[in-house]
């Protein structure tokens, strides 16, 4: 297995994996991991999606290879005991792992996964692919513009777009710098859409995950998510009765991206509520 490339943002304190969404590399997210790096060292996988020459997987088996990447990650590096910190599909991943090898986790926040009822996960596995590519959010992600001119037509592009309209123009730039390469001719998205779809065609099975889980976890939701939906959100708490919950008001999704500052703050205030060791690794 080839070295798994990452991020050392540095700082000082107990080691903090942090594994970003779908789409938005580590980087992207620096206004929100800089506060944290006043308290943990900080360090980010770089996914497989921006690994050179890697096609996706079958549809049913991508999140449990991201997931699994993760583990080889942690192992390589000697890990152990670690915090995670992981939004949308890097929550789910993180999760995943965490409940397959609780050895590597101290404890895990997730901030708004990607947790669907069971029915809509299965619905969607069973889905043919032809017609996955019809449903609307993958069929846009295909069909959207990925190659510009340079990095200014690149974020004036996404400064257009209803998806960025609550990040500030630092936070979009933080994302353009961090998701788009050099070519020949321009830049394009490091992150490639095709990737990008594929993840969305196959909705993970959380339940269980869960349930198995045997970390402290910190579960967070926008306060107008439109993907940790209320039924969804209700069910995990349920489901995970000695966790702890926070809700970030007036965000969405992307909240980490949206309120980087509040966000954090929220992170660490649980984190320094709680007696956990330094980890080992790295």
């Amino acid at each position: 297995m080839q070295k798994i490339p990452f991020i050392d943002l540095g700082g000082e304190g107990p080691l903090l994996h942090f594994a970003h969404a779908n789409g938005y590399p580590a980087l992207s997210y620096r206004r929100f991991l800089h506060p944290l790096l006043a308290h943990h060292r900080v360090i980010a996988i770089e996914q497989r999606p921006l690994w050179p020459r890697h096609d996706p997987p079958p549809v049913a088996r991508t999140w449990d290879v991201l997931s699994g990447d993760l583990e080889t990650f942690l192992d390589q590096q000697g890990v152990r005991g670690v915090i995670g910190v992981g939004h949308s599909l890097g929550g789910v991943v993180s999760l995943f792992t965490a409940a397959r090898r609780p050895d590597l986790f101290s404890a895990l926040v997730l901030l708004d996964p990607v947790f669907y009822p069971a029915r809509t996960a299965w619905l969607t596995r069973l889905t043919p692919m032809a017609f996955k590519r019809r449903i609307p959010y993958v069929r846009k992600t295909l069909g959207r513009p990925d190659h510009w001119r340079d990095q200014e037509e690149a974020f004036a592009f996404h400064r257009g777009k209803r998806a960025f309209s609550g990040m500030s123009d630092a936070v979009l730039r933080d994302y353009i710098e961090a998701g788009t390469e050099k070519t020949a001719d321009g830049v394009r998205l490091r992150f490639p859409k095709e990737w990008e779809a594929r993840i969305y065609c196959s909705l993970p099975l959380v339940w269980g995950a869960l349930e198995r889980c045997a970390v402290p976890v910190l579960g967070v939701r926008g306060a107008h998510s439109d993907v940790l939906l209320p039924e969804a959100w209700e069910t995990w708490q349920r489901r995970q009765p000695g966790s702890a919950f926070r809700q970030v008001p007036g965000a969405g999704h992307l909240f980490p991206l949206e309120k980087p500052g509040a966000s954090a703050q929220l992170v660490l205030d649980w984190l320094a509520g709680r007696s956990g060791g330094c980890g080992e690794g790295l």
